[in-house]
């Protein structure tokens, strides 16, 4: 037997084939799809009605809107008080979701196979028929409060706002938080929601999700008994530019005294989920930043233990969303932090990657696409990326191919287009008395100073 060569670790093995469900599409007279994938060896099936009712659409002085208007359908239909939508929920061992995104919402139930017809019943009157009584908004509204203050009381969900705010210009939805801001949450009204709702909760353009143990036929049949008779145009589409706070790279330093660790974002503005470098991003990002071995990881990490882990990562949206490193580390060594981060940024993008690390990043994208597609709700997931952003039905059959095609040139090209140090908004939730100076010294750009009033 041969002596086991412990010194190396063992090379990776082929990328396994990977059989995807196959997807069948139909449109109903009222111009709702549906689309079916069979999938998984349980008794589960997950439906997802996805909408154009994303919170780009929603008026700037009532951000929040699109969050609370989806949160608000599981509070009772005409027919169903809370209470009721609740225990007739449990009683069918259904999971009822609703997800508000910027390019739009998803609501979706998982429920057992045998159960799926009264279960699309409950789905359909939550959907179709809201009550949006007065005490629920104001439950849920006084909910969706909570959860803003507490997030700026949270120091890594305040960076990640505070990401947002300075990095897009103030005229970009995409600069405020997804769930909204105080005073424009509380001006948020009955009146408000059912506008929201008559306006942009419609079978026009909206799409049925039924994944798991049923087939075509039954999707349809479900489709047309529960919202064949629904009528509604397809909203209008928001229309709105994107563009940066910042043209030269700027270090905003949001003040927590008396903290012990700091907050890092550094982060642009990305590309769309269209843009023809999606690919080549996809890989590039995972050797920077998307991955345990990642650069970013091995440098901020392994070599100097500044952190417990950094990531870096695109959010691929209709229109640019925004590319962002994150990570935190202790206060003494903020700065030396930033420095790292944006060494490794510009060896990036000026002398490229090794051809072995394309290959590694490759095949570790191309290896948990399986992982990231065994469960319906993963399935149906993906389907909504399909709807949302107008993809072949196909699109993840040639998924891996597209990944392992990409070059270390192709890595090298868009590493030097889109990652621009020079531009970059470097922002630090924590203790600006003790961190500020350090920074300066860095000469990366200008500090300010930025309180969250």
């Amino acid at each position: 037997m041969s002596e086991l060569d412990r010194s190396q670790p063992p090379a990776p093995g082929p990328v396994k084939a990977f059989g995807l469900p196959r997807v069948e599409r139909v449109h109903l007279p009222n111009g709702l799809g549906v689309l079916c994938a069979r999938h998984g060896q349980l008794p589960l099936v997950t439906a997802a009605l996805v909408l154009e009712a994303g919170a780009e659409g929603e008026p700037p002085d009532k951000a929040g809107l699109a969050h609370l208007v989806a949160n608000a359908l599981e509070a009772g239909s005409a027919t169903r008080s809370a209470d009721e939508v609740a225990w007739e929920l449990e009683s069918l061992g259904v999971e009822f979701h609703a997800d508000a995104r910027w390019d739009g919402v998803v609501l979706s139930i998982v429920v057992p196979r045998e159960r799926l017809d009264p279960a699309m019943a409950l789905f359909a009157d939550l959907v179709r028929n809201p009550a949006f009584r007065e005490e629920e908004v104001e439950r849920l509204r006084e909910e969706q409060l909570a959860e803003i203050l507490q997030r700026r009381k949270e120091p890594r969900a305040l960076a990640n706002d505070m990401a947002a705010h300075f990095i897009f210009a103030d005229e970009v939805p995409y600069r405020r938080p997804l769930i909204g801001l105080p005073h424009t949450v509380r001006s948020i009204g009955r009146a408000d929601i059912e506008a929201y709702y008559r306006t942009r909760y419609a079978p026009g353009g909206a799409s049925l999700l039924v994944v798991g143990d049923v087939d075509a036929a039954d999707a349809r049949r479900l489709a047309e008994r529960y919202f064949g008779d629904w009528r509604g145009e397809r909203p209008p589409a928001a229309e709105f530019p994107v563009t940066r706070r910042v043209d030269s790279a700027t270090v905003f330093v949001v003040d927590r005294p008396g903290s012990v660790q700091s907050e890092i974002r550094i982060g642009d503005v990305g590309v769309a989920r269209h843009h023809e470098d999606y690919f080549p991003l996809l890989v590039m990002n995972s050797l920077l930043g998307g991955a345990f071995t990642s650069r970013l990881n091995l440098s901020l990490r392994e070599r100097h233990g500044f952190t417990y882990g950094v990531r870096s990562g695109f959010a691929f949206r209709r229109r640019p969303g925004p590319f962002v490193v994150q990570t935190a580390v202790a206060t003494d060594v903020t700065a030396r932090a930033v420095e790292e981060a944006l060494k490794e940024i510009r060896l990036l993008r000026d002398e490229g990657p090794t051809a072995d690390e394309v290959a590694a990043a490759r095949d570790y994208l191309a290896g948990i696409l399986p992982l990231e597609l065994q469960t319906t709700e993963q399935v149906a997931a993906r389907l909504a990326d399909l709807v949302i952003y107008d993809l072949p039905d196909d699109y993840f059959e040639t998924y891996r191919q597209r990944i392992l095609a990409v070059s270390a040139e192709a890595v090298h090209r868009v590493a030097r287009d889109h990652l621009r140090p020079e531009r970059l908004a470097i922002v630090v939730v924590g203790a600006a008395g003790e961190i500020a100076p350090a920074l300066e010294a860095l000469g990366v750009g200008p500090v300010r100073v930025e309180t969250t009033d």
